[in-house]
């Protein structure tokens, strides 16, 4: 896949790029105290069917910024979410959000496009990685300055996190394999993720209800994709539930 940056990002010293990353952490905890924290996340299309080739990128991304969203979630994976490193240096430079790159990351290459386009954090999917590539990848991510977004669905990948003492652990309500998601499994998932830990939930977000109840499991930001891509007013309510 080539890697689209320009000649100033390319020139920039690492230490010039490490300056401009902004957390996710920090973001989602200021968000906290005035609402709940939403990642807002572009997305156009998933193997679940759905499809929004037509997103106005520019025009979804200034809305969520200037109502609430505590960061963006950018997918790069072309295959299956229509996504791209050019989405991704294109939505770094729109917004003063925190970005998070979110793929299939399983090399350092990938973290290293990620560094290079603008992102502020990247998605390691606990269940895809090994132990040795996980506890690496984590890592080298942390040396550059990026946060890393923990995604667990079931017991045996929480223990795996827990390993790493990351700030941040997704849970996905989503199965990777079956693509069937459960909101008690996920709610049930949350529970065994002690509170020290910043947790997101994942996947299948689309009213303040879920909103609430995953709150009541001790979920402490929300990563959004399809319910605000299909209608972006919904944002609000969220933040307010």
């Amino acid at each position: 896949m080539e890697i689209i940056a320009s000649s100033k990002q390319r020139e920039a010293p690492r230490e010039e790029r490490r300056k401009r990353i902004t957390s996710l952490t920090e973001s989602i905890e200021r968000s906290k105290s005035a609402g709940n924290a939403i990642i807002a996340e572009v997305k156009r299309s998933s193997p679940s069917g759905f499809k929004a080739e037509a997103l106005n990128v520019d025009e979804y991304v200034r809305y969520v910024s200037e109502g609430g969203a505590s960061g963006l979630s950018v997918l790069t994976e072309p295959k299956y979410f229509g996504g791209s490193y050019e989405l991704l240096r294109h939505v770094s430079s729109l917004s003063g959000l925190p970005v998070l790159m979110k793929d299939f990351i399983v090399s350092r290459k990938q973290i290293d496009a990620g560094f290079a386009l603008g992102a502020d954090a990247v998605l390691l999917i606990v269940r895809i990685l090994n132990d040795q590539e996980l506890q690496d990848l984590y890592r080298y991510a942390e040396s550059l300055g990026l946060e890393a977004l923990v995604e667990v669905h079931d017991e045996k990948d929480v223990e795996r996190a827990l390993s790493l003492e990351p700030k941040l652990i997704g849970v996905n309500a989503r199965d990777l394999f079956t693509l069937k998601v459960s909101r008690e499994h996920q709610r049930r998932i949350l529970e065994l993720v002690p509170s020290r830990y910043i947790k997101v939930a994942e996947s299948g977000i689309d009213s303040p209800k879920a909103i609430k109840e995953l709150k009541e499991a001790g979920a402490d930001a929300f990563l959004i994709g399809t319910a605000l891509v299909k209608n972006r007013e919904l944002l609000r309510e969220l933040i307010r539930a």
